[in-house]
């Protein structure tokens, strides 16, 4: 009997964080003793030093481990995973995030009606432990699957993702950013996947400031959100909208407001945290007819605090 569910969890140099995320997919309901079904974890460690005790003291009882000896980044990582993987859909764990138990097993009873669905997640500033109960983390990413809004950024973390395993679902190892966002582009806009979200908050999607602003390299971030700036409107040109349509003068928006962004940093100024989240939040707002998208440019900079 094949899996029902393959769990591809990409990783490098993170044990204590593994050992967590992996501790949430074996406290499953799926994974409960007894259960009918299989889940499947498929780790790979990529280019990081050996995770073996970490995935043996688990407690999980299908785990595929694929040693890389070097590094290729998230797209291709989780490829290798999913290559590997056996099970009927596909889920998706980024290894310092974390599942709440009822997640895959209401993932599942989505999937009879759709190709791809994402739960809501709650975004957590703190590491939250297995077990426990987010109730501190903010619900940024909260809304109901709309496939226009999907043309405009990305509001589907990774680790929420649970899909059907078939060979259009890759990632694009050719661009350096947003590949999560690309796949979901290319699988919706591109192959026609009907998605939909449980509506049900079963992910713990950590954002946690990692540094102090006094010991971050500068010069790291500003090539970081460089990235990100041109990646941006790479993917756009990628699925191109009306000229003029409501979508493309809120894309227009957002890349207006991604320049400013890059132009703070170069100054040496710092950004907010959770800048994206409550950009998402206007440009959602907008989309949705709740603001007037003349407001949009203001309502960003405002953001910036």
């Amino acid at each position: 009997m094949e899996p029902l569910v393959s769990v591809i969890v990409p990783t490098k140099d993170r044990q204590d964080r593994l050992a967590a995320a992996l501790e949430s997919v074996a406290a499953q309901t799926l994974c409960d003793p007894g259960s009918p079904h299989r889940v499947e974890v498929v780790v790979v460690n990529d280019g990081g030093a050996s995770v073996e005790d970490v995935v043996e003291n688990a407690g999980l009882d299908e785990v595929k481990l694929i040693e890389s000896p070097t590094s290729h980044g998230h797209a291709g990582a989780r490829n290798s995973g999913i290559e590997a993987a056996d099970g009927r859909y596909l889920a998706f764990l980024d290894d310092d995030d974390l599942y709440l138990p009822g997640h895959l097993e209401s993932a599942v009873a989505a999937l009879r009606e759709a190709d791809l669905v994402y739960a809501y997640c709650r975004t957590s500033v703190r590491r939250v432990e297995p077990g426990e109960e987010p109730l501190h983390a903010k619900a940024f990413f909260d809304v109901e699957f709309d496939a226009g809004l999907l043309l405009v950024g990305n509001y589907i973390p990774t680790s929420t993702i649970v899909c059907r395993n078939d060979p259009a679902a890759r990632f694009d190892p050719s661009i350096p950013v947003l590949v999560d966002w690309e796949l979901l582009l290319r699988l919706v806009h591109g192959h026609g996947w009907r998605a939909a979200t449980t509506a049900r908050p079963t992910v713990v999607y950590h954002r946690v400031p990692e540094q102090n602003s006094d010991t971050v390299d500068a010069t790291r971030i500003v090539a970081g959100h460089d990235k990100y700036r041109k990646g941006y409107p790479a993917l756009l040109d990628r699925w191109p909208v009306p000229e003029g349509s409501p979508i493309e003068v809120l894309r227009k928006h957002m890349t207006d407001f991604n320049d400013i962004c890059h132009e703070r940093l170069v100054r040496g100024e710092e950004l907010p945290h959770f800048l994206y989240e409550q950009a998402f939040q206007v440009l959602h707002a907008a989309h949705a007819g709740r603001i007037d998208p003349a407001e949009v440019p203001a309502r960003l900079i405002a953001a910036l605090g």
